[in-house]
C-alpha cells in the first residue's frame, strides 16, 4: 500500500501548488479579528459559520450522515485544527475546500470556524476541489466523471489537459469520463456504491447493459466475467443469459465510439471490418445546428 506523500506525488501539482504552501496539510497561524477577515486574502482567520456558503461547483454531491456525526464528534473534542479555504463572494465567503469540515461543524454546534481567505478563479476554484476530495474522501466515480467533464465543457480543457493538471493517466480520464453515457440506472447503481468504475466501464455502449448491471450484482460477476461475457456476444434473455449476435463489436471499439461521442458531441458509430482492417465511421447529427457545431469543430483542426 502506498504511503499517504506517494499518494499526493500522484496527484499532478496538488494544492500546494495553487495555495503557495508546501503542504496542504499545514497548519498555519490563525489570528482572530474582524479588520484581518477584509485585508488581503493569504492569512487565515476565525468566521462566523453563518457566513460560509457553499460552492455550488463542489464535486461532491452526497454527504456520509455518519462519517458527518463522526467528524462533528472529533470536532467538539479538538476543534477544526484544518482552516477550511474560502474566497470572498460579496458578502458571503465561497467555500472552496472544507465544506465537509463546515458541515460537522454545524452538527456540532461551533458557531466560528477558522478560514483561509484566498483569491481565486473559477477555473482555480473546480480544480482545487477535484484535488481536494481526491485527496481526502474518494469522489463516487460519477462525481469525479462529472468533476472532469466540468472542466473540459466549461473551461475548454483537452483530456490531455486534465489528466497534466490532476496527475492522472489520460487513459484514465478517457475512462472515467466513458461513464456518463450510461444509462441512469447504472449511474445509481455507481452512485450507491453496488457497482465498480471497473464493472461499469465494461458496460459501456453495450446492449442490454442495465440487464448485465443487475446480474453482477445479483450473482457477484467479477469484471472479468463481464468482459468475457461481452467479447462473447451475450445479451438477455427472458430470465437467463444466452447468445445473441447483434452484439459483435469489441469492448475497445465501443469504447472508442465513446470517445468520439464525448469529443464530437454527436452519436458515432465505428463500422469495422476485421479481415479488410478497413471500415466507416458514421457520425449522426439531428438537425442543421448540430451539423454546423460538428463541421465548425472539424475546420479548426
Amino acid at each position: 500500500m502506498s504511503s499517504k506523500n506517494e499518494r499526493k506525488k500522484g496527484l499532478g501539482r496538488g494544492l500546494s501548488s495553487f495555495l503557495d504552501v508546501d503542504s496542504f496539510d499545514e497548519i498555519v497561524e490563525i489570528s482572530n479579528g474582524e479588520n484581518e477577515v477584509n485585508k488581503a486574502s493569504n492569512s487565515s482567520n476565525f468566521l462566523p459559520i453563518e457566513q460560509l456558503v457553499p460552492n455550488q461547483n463542489q464535486p461532491r454531491k452526497d454527504f456520509s450522515e455518519d462519517e458527518l456525526k463522526s467528524l462533528a464528534s472529533s470536532i467538539r473534542e479538538t476543534g477544526i485544527i484544518q482552516p477550511i479555504l474560502v474566497r470572498k463572494n460579496n458578502s458571503f465567503y465561497e467555500i472552496v475546500a472544507g465544506e465537509r469540515r463546515w458541515r460537522a461543524a454545524q452538527i456540532a454546534k461551533i458557531h466560528e470556524v477558522p478560514v483561509l481567505i484566498k483569491e481565486l478563479t473559477d477555473e482555480e476554484v473546480v480544480k482545487i476541489s477535484i484535488i481536494e476530495n481526491i485527496q481526502r474522501v474518494d469522489l463516487n466515480p460519477i462525481e469525479e466523471a462529472n468533476s472532469y467533464h466540468q472542466l473540459i465543457r466549461e473551461f475548454g480543457y483537452t483530456q490531455e489537459k486534465v489528466s497534466s493538471s490532476l496527475g492522472k493517466s489520460r487513459s484514465y480520464i478517457a475512462n472515467s469520463l466513458r461513464l456518463l453515457s450510461l444509462p441512469e440506472s447504472i449511474i445509481k447503481f455507481l452512485k450507491e456504491g453496488k457497482l465498480t468504475s471497473g464493472h461499469a466501464r465494461s458496460l459501456v455502449g453495450v446492449k442490454n447493459s442495465e440487464f448485465l448491471a443487475t446480474k453482477i450484482i445479483e450473482e457477484g460477476l467479477s469484471v472479468r466475467d463481464i468482459e468475457n461475457i461481452v467479447k462473447k456476444g451475450i445479451a438477455q434473455s427472458s430470465n437467463k443469459i444466452k447468445k445473441d449476435k447483434s452484439i459483435e463489436k469489441d469492448v475497445d471499439t465501443l469504447n472508442l465510439e465513446q470517445d468520439l461521442k464525448m469529443a464530437l458531441g454527436l452519436k458515432t458509430v465505428i463500422d469495422h471490418n476485421e479481415n479488410s482492417g478497413g471500415g466507416s465511421i458514421i457520425i449522426k447529427y439531428k438537425d442543421l445546428e448540430q451539423l454546423d457545431v460538428f463541421c465548425s469543430k472539424i475546420m479548426k483542426i
